[in-house]
Formats: C-alpha cells, structure tokens, sequence
C-alpha cells in the first residue's frame, strides 16, 4: 500500500489547469490500466472511466458507461450502477508566479482514494468490483476561463465544467448513484464527514467603461472607470446586511484593470468578477439583481458605462440521506468518527448532479485544511491515501449491500 503514497506525491507534483490534465490523466490511466482496468477516455477532453470486465469485450468494440462488456457477481450482463469520482484539475499558485499551478483543493488524494479504493476491492471480490465505475474528471475548479473558452471554441466541449459537460453528454444516465471524495479541513486523526448541503452559485463580470485622459495635465478631461468600479465594491460591501443568514450567501468581488494600464492615465477600463453563492436558488437570483442595480448607479453616478456578463455557475448540492447514513454506519463499524457537515458555503460541480442522481461527498482526512491557498499540505500521509482508501473500500462494499427505494438508497439489513 505504500504505492499510494508515491501515486499521491506524483499526482501532487503534476499540477495542471481544468481541460489541460493530461499529464495527470496518462499517470492514472496507467495506474488503472496495470491493475487490468478497461479504460474509456472521454472525447475531447482529459479523464475517464475504469471499470473491471470479467468478461473481456472484442477487440475494436468501444464501451460506454452503460455497457461495459463485464459480467456482474450479482446482476449477470449488467454493467456497473454506482460510481466513484474524482477530480483532476488544481489551482493557481499565487506563490509560484509564471503561471504556476498547486493542487491547493486535495484533488491529487481524491485521484489516489479513487486507485486505492479500486486495488483493494480487486483485490477480494472481482464480481464486486466489476459493479463499480471509477471516473476521473476534469475542470471542477470554476477558474481560468480564457483557458477554457479556446477549448470551447475549439469544439471539444461545451461546459466550463467536466460534471456539467458529462451531464450534457448524458454520461451518468445510466449510474443509480455518483459518490465523490474530497480532502477535509477535519481534525488530524481517524475523521471522515459527509457535507449535507453546499451553496451554488452564478459567476458576475462587470466591465465599466469611462474615457482615458492625462492623470496629470487634464484629468477633468477623463472619466475614471476604476473609480466608478470602486464605488461599485463599496456599494457590495453595504449590501451584505441585507443578506438573510439562511440563504447562506456570499460575494466576493475582485477589482482589475487592463494588463497594460499606465499609471498617468485616467484608467478607461475596469473589471469587477464576483460570484453569489446561496443555498437558496431565488435568493441567488435577487441578489444577482441587487449587484446590476448597484453596478448600474455607480457607473451613472461617474458618468461611466457597465456591462454585465452572466455566466452559469453550479447548481446548489444536495445529499442523499441514505448514502450519508452509510457514511455513518461505516465509520462505526472501521473505528473513525463521523462528523456530518451541515452546510458549506463552498460550491461543487457535485451540485448539478446531486439535483438529479443520489450523491454524497465523503470529506477525507490527513490534510491541514488550508483549501485553495498555497500553504495546502498533506500532513499525514498514511491518513490521507491508505485509510481514506480503506474506508472508501469498505464504504462502496456497504452501498452496494445496500437496496434501493424510490431513487433513495437504504442501509442494508444488519
């Protein structure tokens, strides 16, 4: 098992932006395809999806998610039902410069716990295994749009995101369930938690136009897009109060200029990017209106001018109650402690499918929770990649234990 630690450090130390993993993508699909995984990659874009065929299809025959060529222990022709996810993309490192990428998310442990769980239930049941769909994903990160629209333009997607692009492509019509991982801010020792709710969110882009003239000789002459842009973030920061608590919303708007922006210019370009996050979808769309309104009167109030672009972001997320339950009942039975998560103002890709599969995400211990900065660490190496896969292991043997009523999984009986 010490092999997990290794993938983790490698998968660590490939960074790389959503829609653009491909060195990460051919690290795991080699892991996977050594274990004897049939492999399927997603057209036009990095990721996949492993499933373990008791029954080896013909040469040249491409598989998809709902016929995989393996013969189930229990369900003889079926392909798998259930599936566990992980994503692939990191994050900006602001320390690095140049570009610079670090997975300051966990994404390198969710691809790791995503391997591991698989060797371990290959290792006792094949039938078992062959039950299971193991899915890596690109682009859960709502960042790096410039990046993401060339991949757009090129055609090869139509999504910003993997999830929401999978979704389009009808990939998880035939799954019953979608489990995903994520490293949690836990205390150090043997926690696992399932999150039970998640804001979602729209992404907000202002542009405010004024005129350029000298800063020095004629300012009067200019119309100083970066002020009226400043006003518009004052004009957010007292419109917090009129947030009611439970709609748990959020803004955090982020001022910019033209890269080329001169310092004895009356600045004729400014950029406002925010997104409203609410667990509420209504209350999203209000607040959405409120920052028009207030975008709209700073920029009349300079004599300037604002545009707004609207960009959807993810949906609000949902777990299903039986799969946490399991969660649960799992961590009794493998002695770690469960924290439930009542809600987290973060946003997932996991929100749009959790409006339409049965989901949960299982939050992984071993890290210092310092989620999107550069000081994330893996602190506990052990924690992080073999127990979480222990667990994971033991926790998709209990779903598929598990019956199913009315789109909603059940413990089954003890």
């Amino acid at each position: 098992m010490k092999e997990l630690i290794k993938l983790g450090k490698t998968l660590w130390e490939t960074p790389e932006p959503g829609y653009l993993e491909w060195k990460t993508h051919e690290i795991l699909h080699e892991a996977f395809r050594n274990l004897g995984f049939q492999i399927t990659p997603f057209p036009g874009m990095p990721g996949f999806s492993a499933c373990y065929p008791l029954k080896r299809p013909l040469e040249g025959i491409s598989l998809t998610p709902g016929d995989t060529g393996a013969v189930s222990g229990n369900s003889p022709g079926a392909g798998p039902k259930i599936a566990l996810i992980a994503d692939m993309d990191a994050l900006p490192n602001p320390s690095a410069g140049g570009g610079g990428y670090i997975h300051s998310c966990g994404h390198h442990q969710q691809m790791t716990v995503l391997y591991g769980a698989a060797r371990l239930l290959l290792e006792e049941d094949l039938g078992l295994v062959s039950r299971i769909l193991f899915i890596a994903v690109p682009a859960e990160e709502f960042i790096d749009f410039e990046k993401r629209e060339l991949v757009i333009r090129e055609g090869r997607v139509e999504k910003y995101s993997g999830k929401q692009e999978l979704l389009r492509r009808g990939f998880f019509d035939s799954l019953d369930c979608v489990i995903a991982t994520h490293s949690s801010g836990s205390p150090k020792g043997r926690f696992m938690n399932s999150v039970v709710r998640m804001n979602g969110f729209e992404r907000m882009n202002f542009i405010f136009t004024g005129r350029s003239s000298h800063a020095g000789a004629s300012p009067h002459l200019g119309l100083n897009a970066q002020n009226s842009a400043t006003l518009f973030l004052q004009a957010c920061a007292f419109l917090r109060e009129t947030f009611r608590e439970e709609h748990h919303l959020r803004i955090h708007p982020v001022l910019r200029l033209s890269p080329n922006q001169s310092v004895n210019l009356i600045p004729d370009k400014a950029f406002v990017e925010t997104y409203v996050r609410s667990s509420d979808s209504e209350a999203l769309k209000a607040t959405v209106e409120k920052l028009s309104l207030a975008a709209s009167g700073a920029a009349q109030a300079l004599g300037c001018r604002v545009e707004r672009e609207l960009t959807e972001g993810y949906k609000p997320f949902q777990v299903d109650p039986g799969l946490h339950y399991l969660a649960e009942k799992v961590c009794r039975e493998t002695n770690f402690t469960f924290l439930e998560e009542e809600h987290s103002s973060a946003s997932s890709d996991m929100g749009d499918l959790s409006q339409i599969k049965p989901t949960v995400i299982i939050g992984l211990p071993g890290s210092n929770g310092l989620f999107h900065n550069p000081d994330f660490r893996i602190l506990d190496e052990e924690e992080a990649y073999i127990e979480s896969s222990r667990f994971m292991a033991a926790y998709l043997k209990e779903v598929l234990r598990g019956g199913v009523a009315e789109g909603r999984f059940l413990p089954a009986e003890e």
